[in-house]
């Protein structure tokens, strides 16, 4: 009976002794967790500090860099374009942003923009009744792809001699395009701010154009806003046309004006820019 009692309390012992071990093990391995993720967040803490002050002084740098290149885009246009009148061609809903660097660029440098033309998609061709009056005007079939080249045939013309402005208000009045100011005269050059059609439907509308700009061997420059895609202005250079993506800032409005300078090239930071400014040599 004696020695059944010293067992069980024995074997109570040991399981007291276990019992408060595995307390003391847990709690010595909890304080040691709590320790350690302590440290860390003190880590992390002194990191994010690191990285928020980091952070703060490139912003204070880019808010430099970005005044720099506002203050000094006067200095950089003045007079490049004196006097010189350029066209605008865009679809029906340009980007207005895009649309308002343009103007301020060419007139930044001295030219001016007397007129843009909207042209509307190739879908406007499948209006009989202005397939008709095409038809009739310039004595050709009533064809869709035929009237359409025609139409931008005559547009290019038109800036290039001025010697039927008729022609112009004409195909306004036929809902063929669209004029907003006026053409008093021949003009130095054409800004396509593109695009006319959809990215998987340039070959409609834009590029028919660029091929009436390279018939009549007249310059033009297409041009994009930040909110556009690439596919535009990719398309454009496999054409030959220089070409300016970011056009609606001041990198891309100081590169627009050197191309209209005459300075070639694709510039801007899209995929189809191979520098962000003409050069400097010859400026």
């Amino acid at each position: 009976m004696l020695d059944m009692r010293y067992h069980v309390i024995s074997l109570v012992a040991v399981l007291l002794a276990l019992g408060i071990g595995i307390l003391l093990g847990t709690t010595l391995v909890e304080r040691g967790l709590i320790a350690e993720q302590k440290s860390e967040i003190e880590s992390l803490k002194e990191t994010f500090s690191e990285i928020k002050e980091k952070n703060q002084s490139l912003h204070d740098d880019l808010d430099v860099y970005r005044g720099y290149t506002t203050e000094s885009k006067p200095y950089m246009l003045a007079n490049r374009l004196p006097e010189r009148p350029f066209v605008v061609i865009t679809g029906l809903e340009p980007d207005q942003e895009a649309l308002h660097s343009i103007h301020d660029a060419i007139g930044s440098a001295g030219g001016n923009v007397p007129l843009t033309i909207k042209l509307p998609p190739a879908t406007v061709y499948e209006d009989p009744a202005l397939l008709e009056s095409l038809a009739s005007g310039f004595g050709l079939p009533a064809e869709a792809e035929v009237l359409k080249e025609r139409v931008l045939a005559e547009v290019v013309e038109q800036l290039k001699t001025a010697s039927n402005t008729g022609v112009l208000t004409m195909l306004d009045q036929l809902g063929a395009i669209q004029l907003q100011g006026v053409l008093p005269g021949p003009v130095t050059g054409a800004v396509l701010l593109g695009s006319i059609e959809k990215a998987d439907a340039l070959e409609s509308t834009d590029l028919p154009l660029l091929r009436a700009f390279a018939a009549a061997g007249f310059p033009v420059v297409g041009v994009s806003g930040a909110k556009e895609s690439d596919a535009a202005m990719i398309e454009y250079k496999k054409n030959g046309i220089s070409t300016v993506d970011h056009v609606d800032t001041v990198p891309g409005e100081v590169a627009l004006v050197l191309v209209l300078e005459g300075r070639s090239g694709y510039y801007g930071s899209g995929r189809a820019a191979e520098r962000i400014l003409p050069e400097a040599a010859g400026i």
